[in-house]
């Protein structure tokens, strides 16, 4: 049998201070509520329940100790949810750590795995 080296790799990155709360789900629900404005959209779009949008972030947002995602009551105009001026901030950290992390992954993986 002839041992071929991997051709890829996946980086799992989560930020959290005692519980592992952050990563990848949670990033990808607060850009959609960004994205479109209230958290409902975002987590129908991830096909994911309203319980459980709110569970995980709110486990993000007790553990890091900062409000990641604020509610906004309904009105003539409605109701919505928008990203806290915190949770705005941690997700430019979180994206330029991820791009910084995978770049310098890339030029691991190619001298560790590259074939000689």
């Amino acid at each position: 049998m002839t041992y071929k080296n991997p051709q890829k790799f996946d980086l799992k990155i989560r930020l959290y201070n005692q519980e592992k709360s952050f990563g990848k789900g949670v990033y990808e629900l607060m850009k959609k509520a960004q994205s479109f404005g209230s958290l409902s959209g975002a987590y129908k779009d991830m096909k994911m329940s309203n319980s459980k949008a709110w569970k995980i972030l709110k486990r993000a947002e007790e553990d890091l100790d900062m409000p990641l995602v604020e509610r906004i009551s309904g009105g003539k105009d409605g109701g919505g949810s928008k990203l806290t001026q915190e949770g705005e901030e941690l997700l430019e950290k979180y994206e330029k750590f991820i791009q910084e992390m995978n770049e310098y992954a890339k030029i691991r993986f190619k001298e560790i795995f590259e074939d000689e």
